[in-house]
């Protein structure tokens, strides 16, 4: 009995934190994608649903998150569920260059865009 209580739990949070996201602002739309930095250890994926995937490696650390974006604040954007709230800062907004190749800079570590 208490199995199926936890998993009716988990069901119900489940479905709460991801009913939780608003879509990207039309302006936000290039955000969107799966994003890593060149040396692997940072990946994050954004959803146009106004989910973020975050991961982020470090020796002897390891940082995962799995939230919606709850706003942005000029190109900075918190994400989280109620209270908790994580801000992820932007320096540099995705931008394209030449060769059509989408880069950004959050947190302080420049990301490309490896897939839409």
């Amino acid at each position: 009995m208490m199995k199926i209580k936890s998993i009716l739990s988990t069901l119900c949070l489940s479905i709460f934190l991801s009913g939780c996201a608003k879509p990207l602002p039309a302006d936000k739309s290039n955000f969107a994608g799966t994003w890593q930095s060149t040396d692997g250890r940072v990946n994050i994926s954004i959803t146009p649903e106004g989910r973020i995937e975050y991961s982020h490696e470090q020796p002897g650390k390891s940082t995962s998150l799995s939230l919606p974006i709850k706003d942005f604040q000029g190109d900075n954007f918190n994400a989280g569920v109620g209270p908790f709230t994580t801000e992820f800062k932007v320096t540099q907004p995705p931008v394209q260059d030449d060769q059509g190749n989408w880069s950004m800079v959050v947190d302080g570590y420049t990301i490309q865009k490896i897939s839409p």
